[in-house]
């Protein structure tokens, strides 16, 4: 019997009791351990909650044998629709979706409605992610209402326990962005996507030679890289925590370099998205290739890969935005943009671009916890630490099948493809919800 079944079995045995009301014991033997110390054959037990020195008695035993555990993945931009777009996606799905892709904690997005800029909201949020199967936090906006237009009580929300805080588009007015990176208490981090509004007039795909030859009207890379090194210099200015969320170019790649080597402490991220497309996906006009920021050339996919290899680009999102079948089916310039592929993206990451397994895991484990204060998450797999954790297997081949996503969205372009790299298992605190690479909660 497969562990999937025993733990659907047990259940139906004792329907008062599931694994949310009880914590088993586990014993993972035959794997190998890789984190931030290195990598190692370490079998690893837990109880309790918590990884511990020696398996209990009644620990059940997983052969974990050509599969690396790692702390448990993190991501610092999903969609998750609660408040506003339950009807695309709700809390209880889009963690379930999550865990199936080896995340134990995530951040969600401020694209919500009403948006997250008061205390009262942060409360609500709070609520809602009680759902959750993994941990789970908010991003409040950084302007009322993410209007661009005037503060958002920064202060108080730090206080009340905010870390992260985002508009969902470019603040045009560059005095009021560095006003929010001065108010920013110290440990929160001022999130910025940089795109300038004045430069991307109705941009349906990246500014090039595809958008010539499709007749669709063209983003240019500037609308990037001008706003980027705008926001590198008030970084430098005023000494905050920024974040420039999913860049998309490699100038953009080049200016964080620099920025960097001349000490200036600001991260980023990228999507695995534009990890793997470029705009030549976009030819046959398939909205499944429309994205935010849009795919660029294969020259800028390349160098964001390089930035992740080195180091420049600290962590590696999905950026899961679900949409409906519907929001899809329209013309490219008028359907929605980006893709659900939270449950792809591990896989995506191993087997798709190239790149060593630590640095696979520095991008979507440890670093996005450090970064964001996830402080229960991208720790060592030691005793004594919690058991937020991912089993895969970089080796797996499987076919994604639409039939088989948890997510409620069906704008993933990764249906039907064959992946390289699989999650097995995922434990939060302690609770195996994910075994067999099928959800189990």
């Amino acid at each position: 019997m497969l562990l999937f079944e025993w733990l659907c079995f047990s259940s139906y045995l004792d329907p008062e009791q599931n694994l949310s009301s009880r914590l088993l014991s586990y014993f993972f033997k035959g794997g190998e351990v890789v984190d931030q110390s290195g990598r190692r054959y370490e079998d690893v037990a837990v109880s309790d909650g918590m990884i511990v020195k020696q398996p209990t008695d009644d620990a059940i035993e997983i052969d974990i044998s050509g599969c690396v555990m790692s702390a448990g993945l993190v991501d610092l931009s999903v969609n998750f629709g609660e408040p506003g777009f339950e009807d695309v996606e709700c809390v209880d799905s889009g963690s379930r979706a999550a865990a199936r892709g080896g995340f134990t904690a995530v951040l969600n997005s401020s694209d919500t409605f009403p948006v997250l800029d008061c205390p009262s909201m942060l409360a609500e949020a709070e609520l809602l992610f009680a759902k959750s199967i993994c941990e789970m936090r908010a991003s409040a906006t950084i302007t009322v209402g993410g209007k661009g237009l005037s503060l958002a009580p920064l202060r108080e929300l730090s206080t009340k326990g905010v870390r992260w805080f985002s508009d969902r588009g470019a603040i045009e007015n560059k005095s009021l962005l560095r006003n929010a990176m001065e108010y920013s208490l110290s440990g929160s981090v001022i999130s910025v996507r940089p795109r300038s509004g004045s430069l991307n007039v109705n941009g349906a795909m990246h500014e090039g030679k595809w958008s010539a030859i499709l007749g669709l009207p063209g983003e240019p890379s500037v609308s990037e890289t001008s706003e980027v090194a705008a926001i590198i210099d008030l970084a430098h200015v005023t000494g905050a925590r920024v974040h420039l969320d999913r860049i998309s170019a490699a100038e953009s790649v080049q200016l964080l370099r620099e920025a960097k080597r001349n000490g200036v402490e600001i991260t980023s991220s990228v999507t695995i998205q534009h990890l793997m497309f470029t705009d030549s996906d976009c030819a046959a006009y398939d909205p499944m290739y429309r994205a935010e920021p849009p795919y660029r050339s294969d020259e800028d996919r390349k160098a964001l890969i390089l930035g992740v290899e080195d180091r420049t680009i600290d962590i590696v999102v999905s950026d899961h935005r679900p949409a409906t079948a519907e929001a899809k089916e329209l013309p490219f310039d008028k359907s929605a943009k980006g893709a659900a592929g939270i449950e792809a993206t591990a896989a995506l990451l191993m087997g798709s671009c190239g790149l060593e397994l630590e640095v696979v895991l520095d991008a979507l484990s440890w670093r996005p916890a450090k970064v964001a204060g996830f402080v229960n998450h991208g720790n060592l797999v030691r005793p004594g630490n919690v058991a937020n954790l991912t089993v895969l297997n970089p080796k797996a081949s499987w076919k994604f099948q639409a039939s088989e996503q948890v997510s409620r969205g069906r704008n993933n372009p990764y249906f039907e493809k064959i992946l390289t790299g699989r999650v097995i298992h995922t434990i939060y605190r302690g609770e195996l919800v994910v075994t067999d690479s099928e959800v189990v909660v």
